[in-house]
């Protein structure tokens, strides 16, 4: 009996400490499961985190190589084009360089030989606004003579004098003045055509001559020339319609 007893006691004991020990067993099974599931959740949320990094750093990747392209791009584009402005400044240079070799070769040229055979020619010429004529040009030597004018300027003024006087060559014009004739004075109306012919008519009709240009001076012209004369200055005035009339003519100079 005690026997039995006894072996019951042990039996009991023994299975309270295999039961403490499995207890204990599945208590640190357990626990390093659970260590093992957080450090797993730890990892995945790790994964998540650099996934999402890893998104963003490829999309700035992307976008780092997009702008390095366009950057390039618009490299290549600058250096081609600052070749060309250095070409275009080559040229320019080259071209100033011209400039300032036509700038002493023309200057001179407009000032001691266009003006000063202008100025004679003037001189030789018939007489007609003459006061205006030579003030045009004292004013184109005078633009000459500024320093400060720019060679354009000096070329222009120049030119503006040569075409007026190319306007006289073809035009009619009337001018009411004071001439000596023979030694007298005459207020009559001038009627010129161009640079063909000039002549004079007093106010009555009664006096007409012309500009000898061989002489260089005024001379009366036969008074039967008075009529086409005077048929020819009111033409000119537009007092009557155009037609045909007989007067001498010179030579065009």
């Amino acid at each position: 009996m005690f026997r039995h007893i006894l072996l019951s006691a042990i039996a009991m004991l023994l299975t309270a400490g295999f039961s403490v020990t499995l207890k204990a067993d599945i208590e640190g099974t357990e626990g390093k499961v659970t260590s093992a599931i957080e450090r797993e959740n730890l990892a995945q949320g790790k994964v998540e985190e650099w996934s999402a990094k890893k998104e963003d750093l490829v999309s700035e990747i992307r976008t780092v190589q997009t702008t390095n392209t366009w950057l390039e791009y618009q490299i290549r584009k600058y250096e081609l084009y600052i070749e060309k402005l250095n070409k275009e400044m080559e040229l320019l240079e080259v071209k100033k360089l011209e400039a300032r070799k036509v700038r002493e070769g023309l200057e001179p040229y407009l000032e001691n030989e266009v003006l000063v055979r202008l100025q004679q020619y003037i001189d030789s010429d018939m007489p007609f606004y003459k006061s205006v004529r030579n003030q045009g040009v004292k004013d184109a030597i005078n633009t000459m003579n500024d320093p400060h004018g720019s060679l354009a300027e000096k070329l222009r003024q120049v030119l503006s004098v040569l075409e007026i006087e190319a306007k006289y060559g073809k035009e009619v014009g009337t001018s009411d003045v004071t001439l000596v004739v023979d030694g007298n004075e005459l207020e009559v109306t001038t009627l010129r055509f161009g640079r063909v012919s000039m002549f004079y008519i007093s106010p009555d009709g009664k006096k007409i001559g012309w500009w000898n240009d061989a002489e260089e001076a005024w001379e009366p012209l036969p008074k039967k020339f008075q009529r086409e004369v005077g048929r020819a200055l009111q033409m000119a005035k537009r007092e009557r319609t155009i037609d045909l009339i007989n007067i001498p003519v010179g030579e065009a100079k």
